[in-house]
């Protein structure tokens, strides 16, 4: 640029600005020192115009030819701006002069040479920064590399030849009622479903417990053979799958069959918790009103099909109903229902299966049998039991004792005789006992001499039959010899030593020959002096033969163990001979087998066995002899009706 250039912003007029007074222009000065335009200076004139205002005028340096040139003043936009208008502005905070001083960061001075024009730092303001990606495939993630996210397979995956396992399935967070409603939703919208029962009949917990409870136990404390012939779960439960009133009455007995105060059914509530015994009781009566629902039904015609494949489940159902009134140990007599409803079926319709046939004869046939040891007769209702009964078949093989080995026959023939003689007593004729009963009883004890029971080498039921021998012995003894009503009863402390035993199992002693315990070892021998035992009562005219027979019995009772299947054989013989028991002695060791027979089999009636006896035994020690002879009457006076068996 020239020295002599004009500056674009002054000239040489001297031009008065407008709204402005000439003597406040300023003059505009070139100074001749000045060495070239670049440089310019302001300085104000000492001459006498100046004023106040001195301080506004400015001069302009310039050369000759430069043109002195005003400056534009722009006008201001807010006019009507005054001063009163402006406000101070809130001061800051003054620090604190105990507060310390924040501690100054120092900038780290950069390396390297200065930039001239250093460049302006750009921050780019849309980059977020981003964590972790947590939404690659598996296969990645396991890897821990990184994935490029390509549905449906990642590329990275299939670039090193790796199998991709895809990608979890986004979830999306719920609150709990979402949720719940989304449940509520699902069930809604799923089909529903009926899980029929496997067997007609089980369908709740209860009848599980019940099912469980005849299998392994019930059915094994009914039979002698133990559980690999087991007709009670080869023969009914394989019908009661088939039949639905059957299953009723096997879970029924069965229900009816449990004890729940002793620690086996406290262990049963105990280990279902879903189970209560208000439930159990209630599933209880509804099996039992369904099985005899079921047992009502008509039976139909004989030519319809159907009517022969109904009649074993038919019989099988009696036969439950029979069970359950021993396990319950009903008094009034229902036992007897169901043996007059067997014998009435048998003769018209007995079942298609000859196994089945044998098995449900031996069974029922027992137990009429053994109806008459506690049946009083009554002139209205004909006897169960008859003297001359035959089975329809072989019964082979024998499972109980007494009924295909003929030896209940007696027992049959022995109560005909006690009922006549109670007749002739009860109308006073004498002698009570006429010769047509004693030739009868003397035929009955030679044929009970000759009988012997047949059973395979180490069968407990080989012993049962020598115990069931004596015990008809002792029955027919007791029988016909009937106390007398105007004999005084004889006090005895020990038997004498001159006796016969005439019992079938007896070993006879010699007339004037003690039994060894009760001879002395020695004369100069005393053995010490003991308190004597209370005196027994015994019966006018006693005969000591019918003691011997008792304690040969007891001897026996107490050689079975307690875990020993023929337990359920060992009721009957309890009865008659805790009748024929004396001595104290003898009634414990009957109390103890009774206990012993009730724990084996869970049987009710066990306990309506004991409550006979305890009576009777109550009798024998008042001297009434007539009543204690007559145990079938004393059962009738307590109001006990069961089945014995």
């Amino acid at each position: 640029m020239d020295t002599g250039q004009l500056s674009p912003i002054s000239t040489e007029l001297d031009i008065a600005p407008v709204g402005v007074a000439a003597s406040s222009v300023p003059t505009m000065i070139h100074s001749a020192t000045s060495s070239c335009a670049e440089s310019w200076s302001t300085s104000y004139s000492d001459g006498p115009e100046a004023s106040e205002e001195a301080e506004h005028d400015v001069s302009w340096e310039k050369n000759s030819d430069d043109v002195l040139t005003v400056p534009k003043i722009e006008p201001l936009e807010d006019d009507g701006f005054h001063m009163n208008q402006v406000k101070e502005a809130p001061r800051a905070p003054m620090p604190e002069p105990n507060a310390a001083a924040a501690p100054q960061t120092k900038m780290k001075r950069p390396r390297g040479r200065p930039r001239k024009h250093p460049l302006t730092p750009q921050v780019a303001t849309n980059k977020v920064a981003k964590g972790r990606s947590k939404t690659g495939c598996i296969t990645c993630r396991k890897r821990k590399k990184k994935c490029d996210e390509a549905k449906p397979r990642c590329l990275n995956c299939e670039k090193n030849a790796v199998v991709c396992e895809g990608y979890h399935e986004k979830t999306i967070w719920k609150s709990g009622k979402e949720k719940a409603e989304e449940e509520r939703q699902k069930r809604h919208s799923l089909p529903h479903i009926t899980l029929q029962p496997i067997f007609q009949g089980v369908e709740t917990p209860e009848d599980m417990v019940f099912l469980n409870h005849y299998i392994h136990h019930l059915s094994g404390v009914l039979t002698v053979e133990g559980q690999h012939k087991n007709a009670f779960k080869d023969m009914l439960l394989q019908m009661a799958v088939e039949h639905r009133g059957l299953m009723h009455s096997i879970l029924s007995v069965a229900s009816r069959h449990i004890d729940y105060d002793t620690p086996y059914g406290i262990k049963i509530l105990s280990s279902n918790p879903k189970i209560t015994l208000t439930s159990l009781l209630t599933r209880s009566q509804f099996h039992h009103n369904a099985a005899m629902e079921k047992l009502c039904e008509p039976v139909g015609n004989e030519n319809d099909p159907k009517h022969k494949t109904s009649l074993s489940p038919r019989y099988g159902q009696m036969l439950c109903l029979l069970l359950q009134t021993l396990a319950e140990g009903n008094p009034n007599g229902e036992h007897r229902v169901h043996l007059q409803a067997y014998k009435n079926l048998i003769q018209q319709s007995p079942p298609p299966d000859n196994a089945f046939l044998i098995f449900i004869t031996e069974f029922f046939q027992y137990r009429v049998f053994a109806d008459e040891l506690i049946r009083y007769p009554d002139m209205h209702t004909p006897r169960l039991a008859t003297e001359d009964w035959e089975p329809w078949l072989e019964i082979q093989p024998a499972r109980l004792i007494g009924v295909a080995d003929g030896l209940f026959h007696y027992l049959a023939q022995i109560t005909t005789i006690r009922n006549a003689i109670r007749a002739n007593m009860a109308a006073e004729v004498d002698p009570v006992v006429d010769y047509t009963s004693l030739y009868r009883a003397a035929e009955i004890d030679s044929a009970i001499r000759e009988w012997t029971p047949h059973w395979p080498p180490g069968d407990s039921r080989d012993r049962v039959g020598l115990l069931y021998k004596q015990m008809m012995w002792v029955y027919l003894f007791r029988t016909i010899y009937p106390p007398s009503s105007n004999s005084p009863s004889t006090l005895f402390t020990q038997p004498t030593a001159s006796i016969i035993p005439l019992s079938p199992t007896s070993q006879p002693h010699s007339a004037r020959t003690p039994p060894s315990s009760e001879r002395p070892t020695s004369s100069h021998t005393t053995p010490p002096r003991a308190e004597s035992p209370p005196p027994i009562r015994y019966p006018p005219h006693h005969d000591h033969r019918i003691t011997i027979a008792v304690d040969e019995s007891l001897a026996i009772l107490d050689s079975f163990k307690p875990s020993d299947p023929v337990q359920t054989l060992l009721l009957v013989p309890c009865l008659v001979i805790g009748c024929a028991c004396f001595a104290p002695a003898q009634r414990d060791r009957v109390r103890t087998a009774i206990r012993t027979v009730r724990g084996y089999t869970g049987l009710r009636n066990c306990d309506r066995v004991g409550e006979v006896l305890e009576e009777v035994w109550r009798l024998m020690e008042r001297g009434d002899w007539t009543r204690v002879w007559d145990w079938q009457g004393v059962a009738r006076s307590m109001g006990l009706d069961f089945s014995c068996a």
